[in-house]
């Protein structure tokens, strides 16, 4: 062996090991302070629905390159290596969640600590040996990628295979969906490519669009150019209209939509139910439920998981806009009415709740892009309510009314509010007495044991209990409950689902979720069982003769694989107290 491959690879004076040492160190707080801070003073710039990596992995990666610091003071090579693991791990993430230059800013202030503590450990060798260490050392960063690589893809990719559906061509519109439907109208809300072309909504009876009626913007509250609105009315019953969006003159034959007026009295129908899509789905799940032809498709919550927590409207904006253009999704709300609750991840971070420091940003998002029932008022929580024939929808916000007006002292804790409490429970008794079935579509999970702090009706007992007496005291025994939230598809048939303090029949409930996010189970039990899992979605087939309302409750996945199924009556649903 030839002296030069036993001799130091680089002469190093003591000072300057030193100084490096210290260097890497206080690169290393410096990255560790940005990626902590980052998020609350905006030093970040996250792709749309990036939000979740100050949530959940930045503190992991704080962790690692803390302890690499720790070690390197013993072990410079060891330290450096794993500083240099989770580099590779943080490319993995930081490439895919954050703006490019922000990504790679990060990754260097991640890499260069670990590089400057193999620098000093590396010299100290001979070619020979640090020639096989770097060969390791940089094993070691791949092997960080890989890691990282399958963790994102498990924790957000895709869990189910994509659409074939392709993009359409570029064209005025942006992207377009339609919901506030009635039986004599509805409203379309679209985002324009330029807020410079004057727009006008054409609906016609005729796919070709002869003779069209045309609908010019309406001033909606909360719409902002190049988002316009389209109020449209006086349409017929039970009717199906299509619809496309006049720019300078010029239709735009690209992007055509199409939606069902409701029909009046008695009516049969189909309706879809989902929740919990990761950011930017092309999941095939949304083929499937535009394939089984709903009247309209009802969104539990978790819309998206932009998991945004800082008070941006831009970052809303950002990921509703990739949320309604990806080629699945855009079609399906395109030839879908929609009406739509929001659940944590698409209004604010985790579990959020009223005291959101986002909660200005998502009421404004909402009202901007939403084609929505009328809701309580500017600031109110976007609680709604609607009809199809005899049946009445009732859709309650378990997030931005909740624990607004929290009594710390006292403890109290409500999940809607004052306000949307009283409302529903008044929207309850008058839709029990109005309408054959009421459908509660309540987000969060109504079965679990009752455990303080817990992010469900479990963690609000005594409100709970409140409702369930108000619905016994009041007899309202044609309820139907449908939920998101948790990654399953379950079915109860009312045997579980009662919480009144001297019994009362329950109510079917169903859960249908996860579109396109990891699979799990929550609450319980469901009498009909739960299926915990990802590509799933439920249909609602409501059945009426002028009589009684079969309803048939049916969870499926993105191959249209039946998963449970359950159907009632409403003729048998007439209760009567137990004996306290």
């Amino acid at each position: 062996m030839n002296a030069s491959d036993t001799s130091p690879l680089v002469e190093l004076r003591p000072s300057l090991v030193g100084a490096l040492e210290r260097t890497a160190l206080v690169i290393a707080v410096v990255a560790a302070a940005i990626s902590f801070l980052g998020r609350r003073y905006g030093w970040l710039d996250y792709r749309p629905g990036g939000a979740a990596f100050d949530v959940y992995i930045s503190p992991i990666f704080i962790g690692l390159l803390v302890a690499a610091a720790l070690v390197a003071i013993k072990s410079p090579i060891v330290g450096g290596a794993v500083a240099l693991f989770a580099t590779g791990g943080l490319v993995a993430f930081a490439t895919k969640q954050l703006e490019p230059l922000h990504a790679a800013g990060l990754v260097a202030l991640f890499a260069i600590p670990g590089a400057l503590w193999l620098f000093v450990a590396l010299a100290e060798l001979s070619r020979h040996s640090a020639t096989l260490c770097f060969v390791a050392v940089a094993a070691v960063g791949i092997g960080g990628f890989v890691v990282g690589t399958v963790i994102y893809d498990r924790q957000w990719g895709p869990t189910h295979p994509s659409s074939d559906l392709a993009a359409l061509p570029d064209s005025p519109v942006e992207w377009m969906w339609s919901g506030a439907v009635t039986t004599s109208g509805g409203e379309v809300r679209a985002r324009l490519r330029s807020s410079d072309g004057a727009a006008r909504l054409a609906v016609s009876t005729s796919p070709d669009f002869s003779d069209p009626t045309m609908v010019e913007p309406g001033a909606t509250d909360g719409t902002s150019e190049p988002i316009v609105a389209f109020v449209v009315d006086g349409l017929s019953p039970a009717t199906t209209y299509h619809y496309a969006i006049e720019v300078d003159g010029a239709l735009d034959e690209v992007r055509i939509g199409e939606f069902t007026t409701f029909a009046e009295g008695a009516a049969s129908f189909r309706l879809a139910v989902g929740a919990c899509a990761r950011v930017g789905s092309n999941g095939a799940v949304f083929d499937t439920i535009r394939e089984t032809d709903p009247l309209m498709y009802l969104i539990l919550g978790d819309f998206h998981y932009g998991d945004n927590g800082v008070n941006d409207l831009e970052r809303y904006r950002d990921v509703m806009d990739v949320t309604l253009t990806r080629p699945a999704q855009s079609a399906l709300y395109r030839d879908t009415p929609v009406a739509y609750m929001w659940d944590d991840h698409d209004y604010g971070p985790n579990d959020a709740d009223g005291n959101s420091p986002s909660r200005q940003a998502a009421m404004r998002s909402y009202r901007e892009h939403v084609p929505s029932y009328e809701l309580g008022g500017e600031e109110s929580a976007v609680y709604q309510s609607f009809s199809i024939g005899r049946v009445r929808f009732v859709l309650t916000d378990a997030r931005s009314a909740r624990n607004l007006d929290r009594n710390e002292e006292a403890g109290a804790t409500s999940m809607l509010g004052a306000e949307q409490l009283e409302w529903f429970k008044d929207e309850l008794i008058e839709a029990s007495r109005t309408h054959e079935l009421v459908v509660w579509v309540n987000p969060v999970p109504w079965v679990a044991d009752a455990r303080e702090g817990a992010d469900h009706w479990g963690g609000f007992p005594d409100e709970r209990r409140e409702l369930a007496d108000h619905i016994a005291d009041n007899r309202v025994d044609n309820l139907l409950m449908i939920s998101g939230d948790a990654h399953m598809v379950a079915i109860d048939d009312g045997t579980n689902t009662d919480y009144s303090t001297n019994g009362w029949p329950g109510f079917p409930l169903l859960h249908s979720a996860a579109l396109d996010r990891p699979g799990g189970e929550k609450g319980g039990p469901y009498s009909e069982g739960a299926i915990g899992g990802s590509g799933q979605f439920a249909t609602i087939d409501v059945a009426d003769d002028g009589d009684d309302v079969v309803v048939t409750l049916t969870a499926l996945d993105w191959e249209g694989t039946e998963l449970l199924s359950h159907e009632f009556s409403t003729a048998d649903t007439t209760g009567s107290p137990t004996e306290p």
